[in-house]
């Protein structure tokens, strides 16, 4: 059987999005968004991968990378422990709404945004305004979630998930 293109494209996409997860858990990987495309892009975070991993330094996704970036994901993500302080019951955030558990939000968005470049600060304001939504947006859409700019459980998890990677500070 012939090894199609859009067989190859599939493939691409999927490994793609695995060294896009492990990229959001792991600095030394630079985040490529998952395509059906090998972009040079993604060839410099496939080297990075490989670099940090011990693996031979081919910008090329081999038998053995495929494998290690397999396993690496399953490995993180069998590790990830949400946050603790999610509320309990069902809990959705959204524009207009307002109170503590806002400002919490937004407090734990900002440290994760003065770490990562490519988070958004929003004002600590206790109210659920149209920025916080956006920002929440754009973690949605580095997180692969639905941008909905709601913050739900899944959202939480991710937003908890890159604060517990940052180091702590003394």
């Amino acid at each position: 059987m012939l090894y199609t293109e859009s067989q190859k494209q599939e493939h691409i996409e999927e490994i793609l999005g695995l060294l896009y997860q492990i990229a959001l858990r792991d600095s030394r990987i630079p985040i490529v968004l998952p395509s059906k495309e090998f972009t040079e892009e993604a060839a410099l975070a496939v080297r990075a991968y490989q670099e940090a991993y011990g693996l031979p330094v081919t910008g090329e996704i081999d038998d053995a990378t495929w494998e290690s970036i397999v396993d690496t994901y399953h490995r993180l993500m069998d590790a990830a422990e949400p946050l603790i302080l999610f509320p309990a019951g069902e809990f959705l955030l959204r524009e207009g709404d307002g109170g503590e558990l806002v400002r919490l939000v937004q407090v734990l968005y900002n440290l994760a945004a003065n770490r990562y470049g490519n988070l958004p600060e929003i004002a600590v304001t206790g109210k659920y305004d149209s920025a916080t939504a956006d920002a929440v947006r754009v973690l949605q859409r580095i997180a692969a979630l639905p941008e909905t700019g709601a913050m739900d459980r899944d959202t939480w998890n991710r937003l908890a998930a890159l604060i517990n990677r940052m180091p702590l500070e003394l």
